[in-house]
């Protein structure tokens, strides 16, 4: 077996339902994403690219129990965590390197940066890996599972096979998604669908949480600042930080018909 076929059976062995790999000169269109690898691993020759799918059922009942699938999707970022630092020391004692991308978005500390902003986009990196196809939910779609998948990916110093982005369109006319937006984000493009968006689905998330300092600050008497902490409100962000999920919208994922 060659490196990558290794590499690939490894990533299967240890529970990834899909496994692809890119080269970093694929990237050559994207700018920002070759000066953050640079910044993290300059001598990266490509990355590999990993999936697992969600367990349909668990995000199906979103409507109903929201805490559910919440749950299941931190279960699942778990388990991604395990594989990533499983593979990454199968490479290591390979001798090359081995730098995570990270599977959350970080938040920028910096007063002139709006927004949530990753090192890299996850779903660019499984398109060009050959894992799925961009469709109109904006996530990446795979054949096998719909966009019912996470990702992970590890920036390392072998040479591995690259993959070739899939040329078709998973979606057709299909437009089940985009009339199940809550939103109406995905009738919008760039910046204001991701704010419409991040409105419904991060709604107890950072933006929330500090829509709730404000209001508490600006509280006219002790008694309302007491209400408020004491508020079912309150305590959903706590659960929150608590779990490290803050996502209340799944209706992208379930309404999509393919890979079920």
């Amino acid at each position: 077996m060659s490196l990558t076929e290794n590499i690939f059976q490894k990533a299967k062995d240890l529970g990834a339902d899909l496994v692809g790999s890119l080269r970093i000169e694929q990237l050559e269109k994207n700018p920002r994403a070759i000066e953050e690898i640079n910044k993290i691993d300059s001598g990266a020759r490509s990355i590999l690219v990993f999936a697992v799918r969600m367990v349909s059922s668990s995000i199906a009942c979103a409507q109903k129990n929201i805490r559910i699938p919440q749950f299941s999707t931190s279960l699942l970022y778990n388990e991604l965590g395990r594989i990533n630092f499983a593979l990454m020391k199968e490479l290591d004692e390979r001798g090359f390197s081995a730098c995570p991308v990270p599977t959350y978005l970080p938040v920028p500390m910096d007063a002139h940066t709006q927004g949530l902003i990753a090192e890299l986009s996850l779903r660019e990196l499984g398109y060009l890996a050959g894992l799925g196809v961009i469709g109109k939910n904006r996530l990446l779609i795979t054949k096998e599972f719909g966009p019912r998948v996470r990702l992970g990916a590890i920036l390392t110093s072998a040479e591995l096979d690259p993959g070739e982005p899939l040329n078709q369109d998973l979606c057709g006319d299909c437009e089940l998604c985009i009339k199940s937006c809550p939103s109406g984000a995905l009738r919008k493009k760039g910046e204001e669908a991701s704010k419409l968006c991040a409105r419904q689905n991060l709604k107890y998330g950072l933006p929330g949480l500090i829509r709730f300092a404000i209001k508490l600050i600006k509280a006219p008497s002790e008694d309302e600042k007491i209400n408020l902490i004491l508020s079912p409100e309150f305590w959903e962000y706590w659960q929150n930080l608590n779990m490290g999920i803050f996502y209340y919208c799944f209706n992208c994922l379930n309404s999509c018909p393919i890979g079920k």
